[in-house]
């Protein structure tokens, strides 16, 4: 049986800069593998020089920070020259980038499916400030994103807000809603230990760490509490972190971390108590899984996704930060409240975010089981064709 060509285009690689769409881009290759269908090659301009895991290919698509400055369309050449050496039959792509409107043109023209996973909510939004600052990145970025909508073979969403944004701001329909997936938890669950309250996130404004940084000084009179922040800086400028680590220096009961493994993550979600998301907005974080899946309380301060921690009672969405400050309070000082949560919490995750969904995935890059294409989504013509390619 030949393998099945699948080419992944997403700009980071896990090995170099891991957030949540790198994981779920590493268990989705996990089954893949297992699946023994296919030959992978992974296409990303942030990889570790030199590294080839086992199982599949990276292959570089570039170096320096013309990208960073400008946009990922800037290597759109040497994209399409590495697609038409590798001849896919597949390519899924996953994060809105420049590189979604040259993976999709190549694939319009010789005849490969092109898969777009939407990873976060700003992938579909109209609003591009999430793009940088420089505008002509913006521009040209926005515009390769569309193109990649416009003609991509199959769009997979997140959550029922993404594909509703998706049809209102692009005209698409999501052809599936797939929830993101996580191996059931191997670590021992301990809650025995000291109260623990973690903050799990790269480091960049968007994130906003200075709203767990206040939320801890706001709560300092708790003193058998630890609050235990986790994650890379990966943004914002120097100043801005600096102040960052400044603001933690300063708060005595803040512990900060830096980059972790998932294994270090999870173990050390296994022992703590609450996990606190203050991003501004996000797709489906995979820390809120984690966190479930592992007996942790979830309190997030804006996001909501779905509307699944009010509707389902896995968490507190708290909407402003003194109900951010209330809801933590209340939440260490009642434990069988929390367990209450952590109880549902669990079951809610094992059913909707398993590893079945990364199968389902796996069907659809092998055998777009869903069916025809709406004409409508993927208009054909010239103009659709004048990227690379």
């Amino acid at each position: 049986m030949s393998l099945k060509r699948l080419c992944i285009v997403t700009p980071n690689h896990s090995r170099a800069a891991l957030g949540g769409a790198e994981y779920q881009m590493d268990l989705l290759i996990e089954a893949l593998l297992r699946s023994g269908r296919f030959e992978i090659f992974y296409l990303a301009h942030h990889v570790t020089p030199g590294y080839q895991p086992e199982g599949y290919r990276v292959v570089p698509l570039g170096s320096g920070s013309l990208s960073d400055r400008f946009g990922y369309w800037i290597e759109g050449a040497t994209l399409s020259r590495a697609l038409r050496e590798i001849r896919p039959e597949v390519i899924y792509s996953r994060v809105a980038s420049g590189y979604m409107g040259v993976a999709a043109t190549y694939a319009r023209r010789h005849g490969a499916r092109f898969v777009w996973h939407i990873a976060h909510d700003s992938d579909v939004s109209l609003d591009k400030s999430m793009l940088g600052r420089n505008p002509v990145k913006r521009l040209i970025e926005w515009r390769s994103v569309q193109r990649g909508i416009r003609l991509a073979h199959r769009i997979v969403a997140q959550t029922r807000r993404q594909s509703a944004e998706l049809a209102k701001n692009y005209g698409r329909n999501a052809d599936l809603v797939i929830g993101n997936f996580h191996p059931s938890p191997q670590q021992t669950i301990d809650k025995s230990g000291p109260l623990q309250v973690l903050w799990i996130a790269t480091v960049k404004p968007w994130k906003r760490p200075e709203v767990f940084i206040r939320l801890a000084a706001r709560l300092r009179d708790l003193r058998d509490v630890r609050f235990v922040m986790v994650g890379p800086v990966f943004g914002g400028s120097s100043e801005w972190v600096s102040g960052i680590m400044r603001s933690i220096e300063q708060t005595p009961n803040i512990e900060y971390r830096g980059h972790l493994p998932q294994a270090e993550i999870n173990a050390l979600l296994a022992k703590s108590h609450l996990y606190v998301n203050t991003s501004t907005q996000e797709g489906f974080p995979n820390t809120i899984i984690q966190a479930w899946l592992h007996d942790t309380m979830v309190i997030s301060l804006t996001v909501d996704p779905d509307d699944v921690l009010k509707e389902h009672k896995v968490g507190i969405h708290a909407g402003a930060e003194d109900q951010l400050a209330t809801a933590t309070r209340t939440m260490l000082e009642n434990p069988a409240l929390r367990e209450e949560f952590t109880q549902r919490a669990r079951q809610y995750a094992l059913s909707r975010h398993s590893l079945a969904n990364a199968s389902e995935l796996v069907q659809l890059l092998d055998t777009d089981r869903i069916g025809s294409t709406n004409a409508e989504a993927t208009p054909s013509g010239r103009d659709e064709l004048r990227m690379f390619g």
